[in-house]
């Protein structure tokens, strides 16, 4: 398993893990993909009846006729299997009559069948071949689930044989019509690797409703429709879901047991969310252009194409048509469609478009292993820059709110590229996912090395941005295809004295800057010089392959700032506190910051491994 993205409390275990191939002679029972869309039960008198099972079937998260693998999972009793289990939805104030049944050959623990709010000592334990009854009211409105267990073991750990025993369980309110939302639960599959007797390489699953990208549902709205969804990551890992060209709000947090309702003044837009291990949220967002985006975890490995049961390069990667896609994703992935609504119309710029060209090559120097270190750079001229002139992060694109950008992507790499411009909202086709990006009619082509690409845009707003590969992501953004992108707006001039950009990223030298990551390209800093009683904006960007813990402190604890943007969008309420923000890839922030003489501590924390990059800042008297 992916060791940057486990839960802090996962342990060692041993999986006992039957992979078939397709074609299979005995294949056991089939586990279908469950949509979330249609209640299971019966619903009569305010009564609820469902009778549910667990029992071992035979998964398929890629290709209905790809390879599986044998797991338990939920069903009805009398139906198909189904990953994820049969949806729970009833109004708050329902009765629950519930029968489950245990078929597995072990103890099952059963935990998230109960009235909400919920305690974590509430479970069921049914041994083998028994079955339990229980009645219970629905209790609180919210987005929660349940889930199973052989393992004795909480959802933020499960990741092998059982790590598929999850259902959503949705709570409406007592009345009032019921939201017309789509319910998406994340699921982690992992066997490590064996030696003996038979060798087996480890494999590593992530699913959305049960199905790999790119075997996830595709959704289709249209230009100004509104969306709502609810999220369960059911899963031993965290997830940052980043939305592609629009901003969504998050209306609610929570876990299997128990939800939050974000009050409305503390709601804000973000075009990336960190979600922890068995974390829930409920978001909306309304479709404002037309063509294919993509909702997705932001960590690389997580839509790699190395999440896959079958051996890399054997045939499971090819594409729909056939053919070895040229940009090949896997795993946490959900496509959408907006058709254009002909009473919407597009907002255009009559201004002439500022022309840019930006390089991506390989740089002189290896990583650890030999893997390549890539780097981008702006040309001034015709000329190339050296390859031992090529750093990571890429250099500072400043780009201006309303005005037209033209910017000439030139691939100098050896395999296809792109480029996304996160957090931007703009039109579908220069989005930088190539082969989806765009219309049916033209959808964005990778870039062929040495070819190039023109993405034309607008910026709509002022902000702390980024650009990223979006291609060969595992590759290509740990390996330095990243930089950072700050729309200003109006006449604003970039200060460099009062603005300070800290971008953290992979693609270090060593084997433990690779380990760690860098802040800015940089293992180690030297002190940094402030100012007293002067305002100070930090600008936060996290495109590394780690949950990063940004942190101020000082002598006597934390200074007050105050947190006026996430993801490039301001703030509707700046309230003033302390500098203590947990972030995950593709997540930026800006914090003005205003302190007192003396010396303070900027840390730049990895949650997982215990690693610190300092800052050291000291501030001096105003002159």
């Amino acid at each position: 398993m992916h060791w940057r993205t486990l839960s802090p409390f996962v342990v060692a275990a041993v999986f006992s893990i039957w992979l078939v191939p397709s074609g299979y002679a005995h294949e056991p029972e089939p586990i279908s993909a469950n949509q979330n869309r249609t209640p299971g039960g019966v619903l009569r008198d305010g009564v609820l009846t469902i009778a549910l099972e667990a029992r071992a079937g035979l998964w398929r998260p890629q290709r209905d006729a790809g390879d599986g693998v044998v797991v338990p999972a939920f069903a009805e009793i009398g139906k198909p299997l189904q990953i994820p289990g049969p949806l729970i939805r009833v109004r708050s104030g329902t009765q629950l009559r519930i029968t489950l049944r245990n078929a597995l050959d072990k103890l099952l623990i059963v935990q998230g069948l109960h009235s909400r709010p919920a305690e974590r000592t509430d479970t069921l334990h049914i041994p083998a071949g028994s079955t339990r009854a229980i009645t219970i009211e629905a209790g609180e409105p919210g987005t929660y689930y349940y889930y199973g267990t052989t393992t004795d073991s909480p959802v933020e750990v499960r990741a092998g044989d059982d790590s598929q025993l999850t259902g959503a369980f949705v709570v409406d309110p007592a009345t009032g019509p019921v939201s017309n939302d789509r319910i998406f639960v994340l699921g982690l599959w992992f066997s490590p690797a064996v030696k003996a007797p038979t060798p087996r390489p480890a494999r590593e699953i992530m699913v959305i409703n049960g199905k790999s990208w790119p075997d996830t549902e595709r959704l289709t709205y249209e230009v100004g429709e509104s969306v709502r969804w609810r999220w369960i990551n059911a899963t031993s890992s965290a997830h940052p879901m980043h939305l592609h060209g629009f901003y969504f709000n998050v209306l609610t947090r929570g876990s299997w047991a128990a939800d939050t309702t974000i009050l409305p003044r503390h709601r804000r837009d973000v075009a990336t969310e960190l979600m922890l291990p068995g974390a829930t949220m409920d978001i909306t967002w309304q479709a404002q252009r037309e063509g294919n985006w993509v909702f997705h975890c932001h960590f690389a490995f997580h839509v790699s194409d190395e999440l896959y049961l079958a051996p890399k390069n054997s045939g499971a990667h090819a594409d729909h048509g056939g053919k070895v896609a040229a940009h090949s994703m896997a795993g946490l992935v959900l496509g959408i469609h907006i058709s254009p609504n002909p009473a919407v119309t597009a907002l255009k710029s009559s201004e002439p478009a500022r022309s840019l060209r930006l390089v991506a090559q390989q740089r002189a120097d290896t990583t650890i292993k030999g893997r390549p270190r890539f780097g981008y750079s702006v040309l001034a001229d015709r000329a190339l820059p050296h390859a031992d002139s090529l750093r990571s992060p890429g250099p500072l694109l400043v780009l201006r709110r309303g005005q037209p950008v033209a910017i000439t992507v030139l691939n100098m790499l050896d395999e296809p590229t792109a480029v996304h411009w996160h957090g931007i909202e703009l039109e579908s086709f220069p989005d930088g996912v190539p082969g989806w990006s765009g219309t049916p009619a033209r959808i964005m082509p990778p870039i062929a090395p040495r070819d190039s690409f023109i993405a034309e845009f607008v910026p709509p707003r002022a902000g702390t941005f980024m650009y990223h590969s979006h291609s060969n992501e595992l590759g290509q953004i740990l390996g330095g295809l990243v930089g950072p992108l700050i729309v200003l707006d109006g006449s604003d001039r970039l200060d460099a004295s009062r603005e300070r950009v800290f971008l953290v990223s992979a693609a270090g030298a060593s084997e433990e800057e690779a380990r760690f990551g860098l802040v800015n390209g940089e293992f180690e800093h030297p002190p940094m010089h402030l100012e007293a009683k002067t305002t100070y904006r930090f600008r936060f960007i996290n495109i590394g392959d780690w949950r990063v813990m940004f942190t101020l402190l000082d002598n006597r604890g934390f200074p007050v700032t105050r947190m006026i943007a996430k993801d490039g969008a301001d703030l509707a309420e700046q309230v003033a506190g302390p500098l203590n923000l947990l972030t995950g890839p593709g997540e930026t922030a800006d914090f003005e910051v205003n302190l007192e003489p003396g010396n303070y501590r900027l840390e730049f924390k990895q949650q997982l491994a215990g690693w610190i990059i300092p800052v050291e800042l000291i501030v001096r008297p105003r002159k």
